[in-house]
């Protein structure tokens, strides 16, 4: 049982758990008895390929997560790097499998996030903004993917953009909480290289597009007036104080608060969503 805890705290299973819905968020509420099947295919795939990259990461994180997050399940000996590594590689493969069998657009996304993946837990820490923006990226693509599963990929479009955005800015900051052991590692990111103000005034700019670009899909007719009300009230009111500290007070401001905030808010944004489509 115990194990069983390490493997689901090493997949991060809450993160994981995000995946899936995504995925459900960007079939656009197209999801009918002809193609629930693949659907549910697509989720479980999705989710595997994400528990696959979340332990990857961990594993070519291990010098930095000694210093930054001894607790976690390989510096704390709970897992073996050789084990995590070999879990990371089952998950890639049944991931894409599943992809392939969902449909060939699905296959080829599972495919080419796979390779983003293991580039960005090998190399993701040397490669300063393309490293966040890769990562933003591969988050935003769950929308995608299941957009692509019903043959609409279209409605997918808004949310997927609105959780690039919403990455983006994250890991810049979860960067920040990082710093520490990255330059102990070796690592090259954005913060490292740019200095914390500066990274984190692209990390405020990207939450400004995002508040910016929030009502879009209401004035297009895409989503209801539920979703606006929502995003306004759940979102952009929760950004727009985050916003100020990172532009204010960069330097004082609780970066670890922040990012479970903005954690939060990306649910509150699904959810904006989903009423949106309902």
């Amino acid at each position: 049982m115990k194990k069983i805890r390490d493997i689901l705290e090493l997949s991060r299973i809450g993160n994981v758990a995000i995946t899936g819905f995504s995925v459900l968020i960007g079939t656009g509420g197209y999801v009918g008895s002809a193609n629930i099947r693949l659907v549910i295919m697509a989720v479980i795939s999705a989710m595997i390929i994400a528990a696959g990259g979340n332990a990857q990461n961990d594993y070519y994180d291990q010098k930095t997560d000694a210093v930054n997050r001894p607790e976690r399940p390989i510096p704390s000996g709970r897992i073996s790097p050789r084990w995590a590594f070999i879990f990371s590689l089952l998950c890639y493969l049944s991931g894409i499998v599943l992809g392939w069998l969902t449909g060939r657009d699905t296959g080829l996304v599972a495919s080419v996030v796979t390779v983003l993946l293991w580039l960005y837990a090998a190399r993701g820490k040397m490669m300063g903004l393309g490293g966040n923006l890769i990562i933003a990226l591969i988050c935003a693509s769950a929308f995608i993917y299941g957009g692509l599963t019903v043959n609409n990929p279209v409605l997918a479009v808004f949310p997927a953009v609105f959780a690039f955005l919403m990455h983006l800015s994250r890991e810049i900051i979860k960067d920040v909480q990082d710093l520490s052991g990255d330059r102990q590692s070796g690592a090259m990111t954005l913060v490292i290289r740019a200095g914390r103000k500066r990274a984190l005034s692209v990390s405020a700019f990207s939450l400004m597009l995002l508040v910016s670009f929030s009502p879009v899909p209401y004035l297009l007719g895409v989503y209801n007036v539920k979703y606006l009300l929502a995003v306004i009230l759940g979102v952009d009111l929760v950004l727009l104080p985050v916003i100020y500290q990172l532009l204010k007070n960069p330097l004082g401001v609780d970066y670890a608060k922040l990012s479970f905030i903005l954690k939060i808010d990306m649910l509150v944004g699904l959810m904006a969503i989903a009423l949106g489509m309902s």
